[in-house]
C-alpha cells in the first residue's frame, strides 16, 4: 500500500513538474513597442505623407516577410498635442515586436533594395530631405483589448501619458491587467471604442522623465475621439465585468496610483500588419 502511495505521488509530482514546463514553454513572449517621433523639414509635409503611405509601408512589409517577431508597424500624424508638445513632431511611427528587438542601425540593405530601388545608405539620405527625427524610445505592453486585425487605416489614436506613483507599480499593473482590460473590453463590445492597450516605458526611463505609462485608445473616428467613452457608462459597464466589486474603490485607486500628464490626438495614416 505504501509503495502504491509511493509511486502516485512520483507520478502526480512528474505530471506537476510537466504541466508546468509546458505552461512555460507555451508562455506569450513580452510584447515591445518601438515609438519614433518625426519631424517634417518645412515644406515637406505633403511629399513625406505620400511617402510613408506608399514607399515605407512596402519596406516594412519587407521587413516583416524578413523578421518574423515584427508584427505590426503603423505611422500617425498628430491633430491635437498641446501645448507641451507643440512643434516638437508631426508624425509618430510605432513598430510592434514580439519578444527581442533588433539592433537600432542594423543592416536592412537587402529589404530596402527590394522595396525601394535603393540601397539602405541612399533611402536613409533621401528620408533625411523629408524629415528629422526628434526622438526613440522602447515600450512594453502590460494590458490590451486586441492584436493585429483590430485596426485600420483612418483610426483615431488617442494617446494617455501618466506618471505612476512611486511604489505603486506592482499594484497598478495588476489592477490594468485584471480590472480595466476586462472593461475596455466591455466597451469595445459595446462599439464605443475600437481597443485599448496600455505600455510601460522602458528606455528612457525613471524619475526625471515625464511619463512611466501610455494608455493608447483608438476611436473608429474624430468625433468619437472628442467624446470619449461615455463615463455615464462606468459603474454598469464595471458591475458587469466585476461582480460584486466596488466601482467607486476601483475609480479611488485609479487616482491614487496614477496622474495624467497629457493626452494627444493622432490619426493612423499607414498600417502594415502580420
Amino acid at each position: 500500500m505504501r509503495t502504491s502511495l509511493l509511486r502516485a505521488s512520483l507520478v502526480l509530482a512528474l505530471a506537476s513538474l510537466v504541466a508546468g514546463i509546458a505552461t512555460a514553454q507555451t508562455a506569450e513572449p513580452d510584447r515591445y513597442v518601438v515609438v519614433t517621433y518625426l519631424k517634417t523639414l518645412p515644406g515637406q509635409d505633403e511629399a513625406y505623407r505620400a511617402h510613408v503611405t506608399s514607399v515605407s509601408k512596402n519596406v516594412y512589409k519587407e521587413m516583416m516577410a524578413a523578421n518574423s517577431n515584427l508584427l505590426a508597424w503603423s505611422i500617425a500624424r498628430t491633430m491635437y498635442q498641446g501645448l507641451e508638445h507643440a512643434g516638437e513632431y508631426d508624425y509618430v511611427a510605432a513598430a510592434v515586436f514580439s519578444g527581442s528587438l533588433p539592433e537600432p542601425g542594423a543592416n536592412t540593405d537587402a529589404m530596402i533594395q527590394k522595396a525601394t530601388g535603393m540601397s539602405q545608405a541612399d533611402y536613409q539620405k533621401k528620408l533625411a530631405t523629408m524629415r528629422t527625427v526628434a526622438g526613440t524610445e522602447v515600450l512594453v505592453r502590460r494590458a490590451g483589448t486586441g492584436g493585429t486585425g483590430t485596426f485600420k487605416e483612418g483610426d483615431i489614436r488617442v494617446v494617455a501619458r501618466s506618471k505612476v506613483t512611486p511604489g505603486m507599480f506592482d499594484e497598478y499593473f495588476e489592477m490594468a491587467k485584471t480590472m480595466s482590460q476586462p472593461m475596455m473590453l466591455g466597451r469595445v463590445t459595446g462599439g464605443e471604442i475600437k481597443g485599448w492597450s496600455l505600455w510601460s516605458r522602458v528606455f528612457p526611463a525613471g524619475a526625471a522623465t515625464n511619463y512611466d505609462v501610455m494608455g493608447v485608445t483608438y476611436f473608429k473616428d474624430l468625433a468619437s475621439a472628442i467624446k470619449g467613452p461615455d463615463a455615464t457608462k462606468g459603474p454598469e459597464i464595471f458591475a458587469k465585468a466585476h461582480p460584486g466589486k466596488n466601482y467607486g474603490t476601483y475609480v479611488n485607486n485609479l487616482r491614487d496610483y496614477t496622474q495624467l500628464q497629457d493626452r494627444s490626438i493622432m490619426q493612423v495614416i499607414a498600417l502594415v500588419e502580420r
